[in-house]
């Protein structure tokens, strides 16, 4: 399987914290703080990543 891009893995992931917050919100999940504080990294990094790849 090849290697994903910087833009691909964070696409990725966004869209992994994407889907986990919308499972949250319709069924009423609790995220431990864990959770949030890593689904706030991945935000994050995705933001840098796209940022990097606009300039």
């Amino acid at each position: 399987m090849p290697e994903l891009s910087p833009r691909d893995l964070a696409a990725m992931n966004l869209e992994q914290v994407r889907s986990q917050l919308l499972d949250a919100a319709a069924f009423g999940k609790y995220l431990t703080p864990e959770q949030l504080e890593n689904a706030a990294g991945k935000i994050g990094e995705g933001l840098r990543v796209f940022r990097a790849l606009s300039d």
